[in-house]
């Protein structure tokens, strides 16, 4: 039989340990399998070559995601993608115009920090739009100072340190709820997993799809990360290398392609 290879549906990365799952990815814009293995020559008088030996055999598999999946990001940096309640690490920066005659600015958030010192500077704008002139917060306002009350979020501009026209700029932190992150430390590295690949046929004759898996027992993860923005939509790198197990009672496979037919599946 003669087949196409015609689409790839997604990547499943599971725990190699408990088999859970890790992250499904489903964006996949291409794919690609690679192996190579290298040959090493027993050579006799003026360089006959008497016999070959082929050894480390590689393979690994190389894609590109259409989306930036943050479960896969967390797999190269060797983190998990953690959910933090109440926290206050995220900035929000906000500009405001000044009016005529305004005295004040409300937030749109609450600022969290030690009462007295919750947002700690707000700034004038330069000619460019960026912060300029710098302020610092006290309990009540001056000439060079504002002051900022947590009960309605209210900011009391510094004494006629603003003029109608002026932008004021803020950066605070405010508390939420919930956010996830995911942290890059330099002491953690890119994982393994468990790698199961769906993918499509098409039969050359009959022009039937037909379903196929690839399997990895063991996929080491790429740390390599080049996100870029900017004219176009930024896609993910998808590199794992296929690795040999080797606990005891473990096979020496690198991958196996599966190809089924789902009528033939008990029901």
């Amino acid at each position: 039989m003669k087949y196409a290879f015609k689409k790839i549906r997604r990547i499943i990365i599971n725990d190699l340990v408990t088999k859970k799952h890790k992250v499904t990815l489903n964006d996949l814009k291409n794919f690609k399998i690679n192996g190579s293995q290298d040959t090493v020559y027993a050579e006799g008088k003026d360089g006959a070559k008497l016999a070959a030996f082929d050894v480390n055999k590689v393979a690994s598999i190389t894609a590109e995601n259409g989306s930036v999946d943050e479960g896969y990001l967390a797999l190269q940096v060797g983190s998990d993608v953690v959910k933090v309640t109440n926290g206050s690490s995220i900035l929000i920066r906000e500009e405001f115009e000044v009016k005529d005659k305004d005295a004040s600015i409300n937030l749109s958030y609450k600022a969290a920090g030690a009462v007295g010192n919750e947002i700690r500077h707000i700034y004038k704008a330069d000619l460019n739009g960026l912060p300029g002139e710098v302020y610092t917060q006290n309990a009540t306002a001056s000439a060079t100072e504002f002051a900022y009350n947590p009960d309605n979020k209210t900011i009391t501009l510094p004494t006629d340190a603003f003029s109608a026209g002026d932008t004021v700029i803020i950066d605070y932190y405010p508390t939420f709820k919930e956010y996830e992150e995911i942290t890059n430390d330099a002491n953690k590295f890119s994982i393994a997993g468990e790698v199961i690949v769906d993918a499509w046929f098409t039969d050359l004759c009959s022009e039937a799809d037909v379903p196929l898996q690839l399997y990895l027992p063991k996929g080491r993860i790429s740390g390599a990360i080049d996100l870029s923005a900017g004219d176009q939509a930024a896609v993910q790198g998808i590199e794992i290398e296929s690795l040999t197990r080797v606990c005891n009672g473990d096979s020496k496979n690198l991958w196996t392609l599966r190809k089924y037919d789902l009528s033939n599946a008990e029901k």
